[in-house]
């Protein structure tokens, strides 16, 4: 028993001291790894910071003045496209709301004149079709049925032909929609036009030339017509350079420029209903009308003084 005790005991003293130095391998299978170099590879690891913990100090970097001055120039541009927007809505706002319901009548009258002045060229142009076919038709149908002299052969048949193809024509032109459109609805485009424009409370009626604006806008005409005819002319049968140094070119020129028609409420205009609007307005409109066709007036004057050729000293 003894013996056992000592036994047992040195045994114990022999597990406490601790004979394995560092660096030392225990066996073969477990390597003894030194702290400070444990340490050192833990140092070299990053650390992610804990939501709860404290917060981790992170060195200044670089790139932030760059984003402060982006930052900067963002906030100008809003600043100065604030500013823009601020002076857009200053200078719409100027506008008096009387004189933007004028505006847009204006441009209402303006493009009402430009449909009735191509209703009516349509309409007599057309008007015009129907009176030749039917002059001609008439015609051989009294030296066909009703002249003194009797006549035979290729005439007789030739004017049977033409008094067929004539009415042939006029029946194919009112059923296919074309006199509708051209004559009768033209004739009624004052009304159509009335009928349409009613709930703005205004209404669109012809105006009357006097004699002497009747004769002065026909002589315009002609003279316009024949100056594109003269100038046509001029163009086809002398080279550019030569008729362009030429004076009657130049003459004719300069009477195309100065025979253009009338501008402003001189065939129809645009009027206020009078149980709508007060007398005032209505007063306005006409006065704001007649200044804007005024100023357009002397505008195209003087365009046409400054393009008109003049001869070189």
């Amino acid at each position: 028993m003894d013996h056992s005790l000592e036994l047992s005991t040195d045994k114990i003293g022999k597990l406490d001291e601790p004979q394995i130095e560092p660096g030392n391998v225990l066996g073969s299978a477990f390597p003894v790894v030194k702290i400070e170099e444990y340490q050192d590879i833990s140092d070299e690891t990053p650390i992610k910071a804990r939501r709860r913990g404290g917060k981790v100090q992170s060195k200044p970097s670089t790139p932030q003045p760059a984003v402060l001055n982006n930052s900067q120039g963002t906030t100008r541009r809003r600043r100065s496209s604030s500013r823009t927007s601020s002076k857009n809505l200053k200078s719409t706002t100027d506008i008096s709301p009387a004189s933007m319901i004028f505006r847009n009548l204006l441009i209402l009258e303006d493009d009402l004149r430009r449909q009735a002045r191509e209703q009516k060229v349509l309409k007599w142009q057309f008007t015009l079709f129907l009176s030749a076919l039917v002059g001609i038709a008439a015609a051989a149908f009294y030296e066909l049925y009703f002249s003194q002299e009797s006549v035979k052969g290729i005439y007789k048949v030739m004017l049977q032909f033409v008094l067929i193809f004539i009415l042939v024509t006029v029946v194919l032109f009112h059923l296919s929609g074309e006199y509708r459109r051209t004559i009768v609805i033209p004739r009624k485009f004052f009304t159509s036009t009335n009928k349409g424009i009613r709930q703005f409370n205004v209404k669109l009626v012809k105006v009357k030339s006097s004699i002497p604006d009747a004769c002065i806008d026909l002589v315009r005409w002609v003279c316009r017509k024949s100056a594109g005819t003269n100038l046509l002319l001029s163009r086809k049968c002398l080279p550019a350079q030569i008729a362009e140094d030429n004076w009657l070119f130049r003459f004719w020129t300069s009477v195309a420029l100065r025979s253009q028609p009338r501008i402003g409420a001189v065939d129809v205009k645009l009027v206020l209903n009078p149980r709508a609007f007060s007398a005032e307005i209505r007063e306005g409109w006409e006065i704001y009308r007649d200044e804007f066709w005024a100023r357009e007036g002397a505008r195209r004057r003087k365009k046409v003084n400054e393009t008109s050729p003049r001869k070189d000293d």
